[in-house]
């Protein structure tokens, strides 16, 4: 099966399909500048070289694993549509597998707050990094086929306050957050979640959330998803 192929199996519906595209293609206003630099540039290696200097630019210490990994494993990046949005495609070679795993990036211009009225009028106590990533780098960056193992896109961030948590009449302790400043910025796809309760995000403390085992407080919210990041790519 080729690569648009096993894309579309995961696009989620069915009246969508991934394109590949040119940066020709593209409008100017679509996508950030930096995108445009990143694919002018003459061949692959250059692209991927110009895409990590722009993610040591923006979270060089935060991510620093994850980067690395870049510099090893990345293996290319095309520019990916799907729908009316625009993607980076990233294909990453799994240390462990030798297979070739699908992320994305999304587009930074293209957040989509429609159905996320809490964090929209949060968004200014969000931690400055975390801000910095969603405004600059991407709109969430994620396993494709899963929507998982990466930081949210925007629509996807999971706020605490809207979901039932039946783990919480199971603690013996009461819990240490306020469900409704809390949002799961990370998915590990299987029910766990790095969480910022933005109350109280102070050095990026955040909590490690999950439906079936007790929270874990007092974490740095980039350590965790740094980590996390690069074992999804294992």
């Amino acid at each position: 099966m080729n690569k648009i192929d096993t894309l579309n199996k995961y696009t989620f519906d069915k009246a969508l399909t991934v394109e590949i595209v040119d940066l020709k293609e593209i409008h100017d206003e679509t996508i950030p500048a930096w995108w445009k630099n990143v694919f002018s540039q003459e061949d692959n290696n250059s692209r991927i070289e110009c895409l990590i200097k722009h993610w040591e630019e923006i979270l060089g210490t935060e991510m620093r694993n994850t980067i690395m990994y870049f510099k090893e494993f990345l293996k290319n990046i095309e520019l990916m549509k799907l729908g009316n949005k625009y993607f980076i495609l990233y294909s990453i070679k799994s240390l462990k597998s030798d297979e070739i795993l699908f992320y994305t990036g999304g587009n930074p211009l293209e957040k989509n707050f429609s159905d996320k009225t809490e964090l929209k009028c949060d968004w200014d106590r969000v931690p400055e990094r975390l801000k910095l990533f969603y405004e600059e780098l991407h709109d969430g960056f994620y396993y494709f086929p899963s929507r998982g193992m990466g930081i949210d896109s925007i629509d996807n961030v999971t706020y605490l306050d809207e979901d039932e948590w039946g783990i919480i009449e199971e603690l013996d302790e009461p819990i240490e957050i306020n469900l409704k400043s809390s949002y799961g910025f990370f998915s590990n796809g299987a029910g766990s979640y790095v969480v910022i309760d933005i109350a109280d995000c102070k050095n990026d403390k955040a909590i490690l959330w999950s439906a079936k085992t007790a929270p874990d407080y007092d974490l740095n919210f980039w350590d965790v998803v740094d980590e996390w990041t690069v074992i999804g790519f294992d």
